[in-house]
C-alpha cells in the first residue's frame, strides 16, 4: 500500500494519499530523501550517504547527523518506520509503500505507445531536483549526470510524442507538445526546423516567419551563433512566398525531416577520414588506409548506402562537414582517430547521427605497432561489423512508432526483421505482412524477398507435405533475390540453406561460399553459413564462424546462440552447446529437441527429460496425438528440418533425442 507519493521532477513535492502535501523543513531531509528515492528499494550504505550530505564532517559526527535526520523523517511520516527501511549498514525506501513520479516516468517513456507517451510527458514537470539547493560538490556529482539522463529521456519521450501525434493529423496538440520540447532544449535546430515545415503545410508562411527570427535571434544572444543549413535553406523557402500560402497536403514524413534517406530507401552512411592525433604524426599512412577499407568493406553491404572514397575525403577537407553531409543526404557519419604511443596503437570509431548530432555507437581498440598490418585488418573488420547493426537499429527507432500505412517499401523490410528476430508466435505474422507490404510498393526489392523466404521456412509445416510447399516457396523467394540482387549475400545463404534441407548439398555448398566470399564481416553471414558447414559435417568451422559473428556483435540476437549451440551439439561438444541453447528455448518449435539431445549427451537426466516433455507437450497441442503418430512421433517430426550431409550425424542426433525421452 502507498504511504507517499514523492515527486522530484520540477523539485521536490510530498504527498499523502490521504493526508495531502508534506512539507519538509531542512535542506539535508530533502537531499536523504531524494537520494534514497532513485530508485526505491535499492540500499544505500550508511558510509555512502554520510560522505554524500556531510562531506566535510568527520566520520562520528556524519554519523550522528544522519541518525538525526533519519528520526526527523520518521516523525514527520507518521512517527513509526514509514516507508524507511534499514539495518546496520544501510538505508533504503520499501518500494511498495512509495511511489516515485521519476520511476513511473522512465517505464512510460520505455514503454513508447502514445497514451504512455502523453503520460510520461504530463510527468515530465522540469530537471531532477530543480529547486534543491545547498548541495554538496559530492552530491552534485550525482545529481548532475542522473539529470542529464531523464532530459535526454524527456527529449525522447517529447519528440516521439510529438512524431506521433504528426501522424496522427494531430497538428494542434503537435505543435503544443513541440514548445515543451523547447523548453527542455530551447536550442534544438531539428525542433525548429520540424516547427517551421509544420506551419508551412498550415499555409502559415507569416508564423513559420516569425519562429525563424526568434530562433535566430535566440541563438545570437545566447551562443553568438547562426542557425543551421537545414534551418537557414527553410527560410529561404518562406520567404519565397508571402502572405498566408495555402496549405500544403500534410505530410509528417516531411515535417519530421525525412530528407535523409538515399533515393532506394537506404541509409546513406558516410566515412570520414580518421585523424592522427599521435604527437609526432609519425603514422602517415595508416588513418588513410583504415578509411578506406572501411568504406571498401561497408560497401559490401547491400542494406546501406555509402558514399565514395573520393566524396568521403573530399567531405572531410570542407570548412563544414556537418552542413555538406546534410545536402548529399548522408544521415549518418562514421568518423574516429587513430593514435600511435610508443609501440601502442589506439583507434577510436564512432557512429553519429547526423540530424541530431546523437552518437549512436563508440568503440575502442588497441594494438601492437610491431602487428600493424593485422591490427589494421582487425580494427577495420570489427568496425565494420558494428556499423550495419547499429545503423539498423537507430532507423528502427527512427519508425518504431509510424503507422503502418505510412511505411515505405524500405521501412516495412525494416520491420519485418525486427518481428522476425523475436521469439513472440504472433511476430511471425507480422513480418511476412510488412514484407509483403514491401513487396507490394517495390516489386524489386531483393530484401523483400529475402524476408518472405525467411517468414515460409521459419514458421515451418506441421505435416511433411506442408513442409515440402512452404520450403519450395521460400526458395522461389530466395531464387527472386539473388535475381534482383546477385551481390546481396542473404540471397545466396538463404538459399544455401534452403538447398540443403532439399538435400542438394553441392547447390547449397556453392551458395554458402558465395555469401561468405560477398560479405565475411557481416555477422548474419558468418551466424547463418556457420549453422550449414555445421549441417554439412564441417562443425569446427561453423563454430568459428559462429563464434566471431558474437565476437564481433557483443549484442547478438537470439538466433546467434541457437546457431552456435546447434554447431556445437553436431562437433560434439555439448556443455557448450547447452550453455548456449538455453539461451533461447523457445525462439522455434525444434530448439526444446535440440536443448533435450544437448542435456542427454552431457548427463543432465533431469533437465533432457524437462526438455523433452515441453517438446512433446508443444507437438500434442499444434497437431494431436494421431497426427503425431503419423509423422512418426516428435522424433520423426523433429527429423523434417534437419538437413545433415552425413547419416552419422543424423544418427547421432537422433540417439540423443531418444536418450532424452522422445521416442
Amino acid at each position: 500500500m502507498t504511504e507517499l507519493e514523492i515527486a522530484l521532477l520540477g523539485g521536490l513535492h510530498l504527498r499523502h494519499p490521504d493526508r495531502g502535501p508534506i512539507e519538509l523543513a531542512g535542506e539535508k531531509g530533502t537531499q536523504l530523501l531524494a537520494r534514497l528515492a532513485c530508485p526505491p528499494g535499492t540500499k544505500h550504505r550508511r558510509d555512502t550517504l554520510q560522505a554524500l550530505l556531510w562531506p566535510d564532517s568527520d566520520p562520528p559526527h556524519a554519523q550522528g547527523n544522519l541518525r538525526f535526520v533519519l528520526h526527523q523523517l520518521r516523525k514527520i511520516f507518521g512517527g513509526s518506520e514509514g516507508p524507511f527501511r534499514s539495518d546496520s549498514r544501510s538505508i533504503w525506501l520499501d518500494p511498495d509503500r512509495v511511489a516515485v513520479d521519476v520511476v513511473r516516468f522512465e517505464a512510460l517513456a520505455t514503454e513508447g505507445t502514445l497514451e504512455a507517451l502523453a503520460m510520461a510527458c504530463d510527468l515530465y514537470r522540469g530537471d531532477l531536483l530543480l529547486d534543491v539547493g545547498g548541495l554538496s560538490r559530492e552530491y552534485e556529482d550525482w545529481l548532475l549526470p542522473a539529470r542529464e539522463r531523464l532530459r535526454d529521456l524527456a527529449r525522447s519521450a517529447f519528440w516521439n510524442l510529438f512524431s506521433l501525434r504528426l501522424w496522427r493529423g494531430e497538428v494542434t496538440e503537435a505543435k503544443a507538445c513541440a514548445q515543451r520540447y523547447l523548453g527542455i532544449d530551447p536550442y534544438c535546430e531539428r525542433m525548429h526546423a520540424a516547427l517551421m515545415r509544420l506551419h508551412l503545410t498550415q499555409g502559415e508562411r507569416m508564423l513559420a516567419a516569425r519562429h525563424y527570427g526568434e530562433f535566430r535571434a535566440l541563438l545570437a544572444r545566447d551562443l553568438q551563433i547562426q542557425p543551421g543549413a537545414e534551418v537557414e535553406q527553410l527560410a529561404r523557402a518562406v520567404s519565397q512566398t508571402s502572405g498566408r500560402s495555402a496549405p500544403e497536403p500534410f505530410n509528417a514524413a516531411w515535417v519530421l525531416g525525412r530528407s535523409d534517406v538515399s533515393p532506394e530507401g537506404r541509409p546513406l552512411v558516410a566515412v570520414l577520414p580518421f585523424w592522427d592525433l599521435s604527437e609526432d604524426q609519425t603514422l602517415v599512412s595508416l588513418p588513410a588506409a583504415l578509411t578506406e577499407d572501411v568504406i571498401a568493406d561497408l560497401a559490401r553491404f547491400r542494406r546501406l548506402g555509402v558514399l565514395a572514397r573520393h566524396t568521403s575525403f573530399a567531405v572531410g577537407r570542407d570548412p563544414d562537414p556537418g552542413a555538406r553531409l546534410r545536402q548529399l543526404g548522408a544521415r549518418y557519419t562514421v568518423e574516429g582517430s587513430v593514435r600511435r604511443t610508443g609501440n601502442r596503437l589506439s583507434v577510436t570509431a564512432r557512429l553519429v547521427d547526423n540530424t541530431s548530432q546523437r552518437q549512436v555507437w563508440g568503440e575502442h581498440y588497441q594494438g601492437d605497432w610491431e602487428e600493424l598490418p593485422s591490427f589494421q585488418e582487425e580494427a577495420a573488420k570489427a568496425i565494420v561489423a558494428t556499423i550495419p547493426v547499429q545503423v539498423e537499429q537507430a532507423e528502427l527507432e527512427r519508425i518504431r512508432h509510424r503507422e503502418i500505412q505510412s511505411l515505405s517499401a524500405y521501412e516495412h523490410c525494416l520491420r519485418g526483421r525486427e518481428h522476425q528476430r523475436s521469439i513472440a508466435h504472433a511476430s511471425h505474422a507480422k513480418a511476412l505482412e510488412h514484407f509483403s507490404r514491401a513487396l507490394e510498393q517495390d516489386p524489386t526489392s531483393a530484401a523483400a524477398h529475402c524476408g518472405l523466404a525467411v517468414c515460409y521456412v521459419s514458421t515451418g509445416g506441421i505435416t511433411p507435405g506442408e513442409e515440402d510447399r512452404r520450403r519450395e516457396r521460400a526458395i522461389s523467394h530466395a531464387q527472386q533475390a539473388i535475381a534482383l540482387d546477385p551481390l546481396d549475400p542473404q540471397g545466396h545463404w538463404l538459399l544455401g540453406m534452403l538447398l540443403q534441407m532439399r538435400r542438394d548439398f553441392s547447390g547449397a555448398r556453392f551458395h554458402m561460399d558465395r555469401a561468405v566470399t560477398l560479405s565475411p564481416g557481416d555477422v548474419e553471414t558468418l551466424g547463418y553459413t556457420g549453422l550449414e558447414y555445421a549441417y554439412a559435417g564441417e562443425p569446427e568451422r561453423g563454430i568459428g564462424q559462429a563464434e566471431q559473428a558474437i565476437r564481433l556483435n557483443p549484442y547478438f540476437p537470439p538466433v546467434a546462440a541457437e546457431q552456435i549451440g546447434k554447431a556445437c551439439f553436431v562437433g560434439h561438444r555439448y556443455d557448450e552447446a547447452l550453455f548456449w541453447l538455453r539461451q533461447t528455448p523457445d525462439r522455434i518449435t525444434t530448439n526444446r529437441g535440440w536443448l533435450a539431445a544437448a542435456a542427454a549427451y552431457a548427463g543432465h537426466p533431469e533437465e533432457a527429460a524437462m526438455h523433452a516433455r515441453l517438446m512433446r507437450a508443444t507437438l500434442q497441442h499444434r497437431l494431436g496425438e494421431e497426427e503425431l503418430r503419423a509423422v512418426g512421433g516428435p522424433i520423426g517430426w523433429l527429423r523434417l528440418p534437419a538437413r545433415f550431409q552425413h547419416a552419422t550425424d543424423l544418427e547421432h542426433y537422433e540417439r540423443g533425442l531418444a536418450i532424452a525421452g522422445l521416442e
